[in-house]
């Protein structure tokens, strides 16, 4: 991946702590950056920081990707702005926990309409945009080490997020010949704003850490190094790819954010997903 390209890079979810960390990279590396994110707030918070870091090729777009025409609006701004779309991180999404027995379906559907067609809804966007301008691309899709391994109460998350997979390989496949690549980045457990709550609970990140093979939490630039892999020319010959970067939680079927008591039948009992430290 070379900087100082015409042309622009579009990062959803940019106010967010990983959002942040992938739209600094590229801005270091000298591509125009447009940051989308729903919360004007969290956009603003984000480039006060990158303007502290001399780092200023960037746009602001408030943008909510359940919504299609907000999502078209902030690609052709984009375009606008500072020329022909280079590639797409599509980074935002949505996480609550709830049991799939008590689920209010306005939760399921929150979950479908921001992880599901809201990230469709920026890839097929993106893509159009690629399409058009005929100097191929790329396409990265933040999905989730859950995409593929269970854990208890957070199954819209889950399905969600492995939805996306076959999303990501049905457009590797289709867009192939317009030369734009499609892969998904699966991250682990990484430390951040969002994981924090449940990581403080007590015994919860002593027992992730204790079932890491790697001995640690993820941190943000983990995730945004298999981001730069995927927009660099050394992924020139990869797409429809998946790449996990959990520092090998999955093994052990991590994270076990909580667990049932299964033993006496039609008595649920919920309890954390890890033992106090003692």
């Amino acid at each position: 991946m070379s900087g100082a390209t015409e042309g622009v890079v579009v990062v959803t979810g940019a106010g967010g702590a990983l959002g942040r960390s992938v739209v600094t990279l590229f801005l270091e590396q000298g591509y125009h950056v447009a940051a989308l994110d729903r919360s004007e707030q969290a956009l603003q918070d984000a480039s006060a920081t990158w303007k502290e870091q001399g780092l200023d090729q960037f746009h602001l777009a408030a943008c909510d990707q359940t919504d299609r025409s907000q999502v078209d609006a902030a690609m052709s701004q984009a375009v606008a702005e500072h020329g022909p779309l280079i590639g797409v991180v599509a980074n935002a999404g949505y996480a609550k926990f709830g049991s799939f027995l008590d689920m209010p379906a306005r939760d399921w559907e929150r979950h479908v309409d921001v992880n599901l067609t809201g990230t469709f809804h920026v890839c097929q966007s993106g893509a159009q945009q690629l399409a058009q301008a005929r100097n191929g691309g790329w396409i990265t899709v933040i999905s989730s080490g859950l995409a593929l391994y269970h854990s208890d109460q957070v199954s819209a998350y889950c399905t969600t997020k492995a939805a996306l997979l076959t999303m990501v390989r049905s457009a590797a496949a289709e867009l192939g010949v317009h030369r734009i690549r499609v892969n998904a980045v699966l991250p682990g457990v990484i430390d951040t704003a969002m994981t924090r709550g449940m990581l403080e609970q007590d015994g919860v990140r002593d027992g992730v850490l204790a079932k890491t093979p790697l001995g640690r939490l993820g941190t943000e630039s983990d995730i945004t190094e298999v981001v730069q892999f995927f927009a660099s020319n050394a992924a020139e010959w990869v797409t429809g790819a998946t790449l996990l970067a959990d520092g090998g939680q999955s093994l052990y079927g991590q994270p076990t954010w909580t667990t049932q008591d299964r033993r006496i039948p039609h008595e649920p009992t919920w309890g954390p997903g890890y033992a106090a430290a003692p």
